[in-house]
């Protein structure tokens, strides 16, 4: 049964009303039910002795890395330098006195440069070896002191001299020449090594490689140096203070210049071959 739409008689479905005549539809029939969607599959167990699937991780996004703090070049050449010298330093003060000796007495017997002067250089030659060899994991022993002696003694000596002649000329420019040999002296601190490094190079183009290598890193190089001098002097003034103070205060400082008279050597030199070491890895110049 449904109801008139215009005077509201229950008529039957399908039919006309009695009182208005009004047709009145049939009733559409309702909706089929809607069928829930079916549940997903179940993964299968893995098989006998097998291991369950694992959980893939995203692909490594580089873009959100971040590497490690690189030490400038100031810290790298000061750490490298600090630790190599605590590690072997009765041997190399050994072999530092053992060059300051040989030093004097070519100095007292050969009583004039031209004599004098090439085994000094040379004996500089053999000390910055062994700086070098020690620094780089090598063993270091007396014998690397007088290599230059016993292999073109000649061609080292004059690599040396010529570099040590450079300096000479241009300290003589008055007022400035103290200055440019500053600067010079930085351009020109690789020739021991690159003369170890290749024998067969002639002592001019040892100098001009030096240079070539140096680009970029002398006032790097330079500034090292000051703050090294600068932290002496600073440590001398206080412990001249400290000598003040009786009896303890003498004793310290007495320590103290001992070992800056023995350490400081060694360490300008090491700082030298760990210049070298780095500054021909990062400007290698063929």
């Amino acid at each position: 049964m449904s109801y008139c739409a215009k005077c509201g008689n229950q008529v039957a479905e399908g039919g006309f009303c009695s009182q208005c005549g009004t047709p009145v539809a049939a009733a559409a029939p309702p909706p089929p039910p809607m069928e829930a969607p079916p549940p997903p599959p179940m993964a299968s167990p893995p098989p006998m002795g097998g291991s369950a699937p694992q959980y893939q991780q995203p692909p490594y996004n580089h873009q959100y890395a971040y590497a490690p703090a690189q030490p400038g070049f100031l810290g790298d050449v000061y750490s490298k330098a600090f630790k190599f010298l605590f590690q072997k330093p009765i041997r190399l003060w050994a072999l530092s006195l053992l060059c300051g000796l040989m030093t004097v007495l070519a100095v007292m017997f050969g009583i004039f440069p031209i004599i004098w002067l090439p085994i000094v250089l040379v004996l500089q030659l053999g000390m910055a070896n062994i700086f070098l060899s020690g620094f780089r994991g090598m063993e270091i022993c007396a014998t690397q002191l007088f290599e230059g002696f016993s292999k073109k003694f000649a061609r080292n000596a004059g690599g040396m001299a010529w570099r040590s002649l450079w300096l000479f000329i241009w300290a003589l420019i008055p007022i400035a020449g103290w200055f440019i040999v500053i600067v010079k002296n930085q351009a020109y601190r690789f020739v021991p090594y690159i003369m170890l490094a290749e024998p067969d190079l002639k002592a001019t183009e040892a100098l001009k490689k030096s240079m070539a290598m140096t680009k970029g890193y002398k006032g790097k190089m330079f500034l090292a140096d000051f703050l090294i001098g600068l932290c002496v002097v600073v440590a001398s003034l206080i412990f001249m203070l400290i000598a003040l103070i009786p009896v303890l205060g003498i004793i310290l400082t007495v320590i103290f210049y001992i070992l800056l008279i023995v350490l400081l050597p060694l360490l300008m030199g090491l700082l030298e071959a760990v210049y070298y070491d780095k500054v021909s890895k990062e400007n290698p110049v063929n």
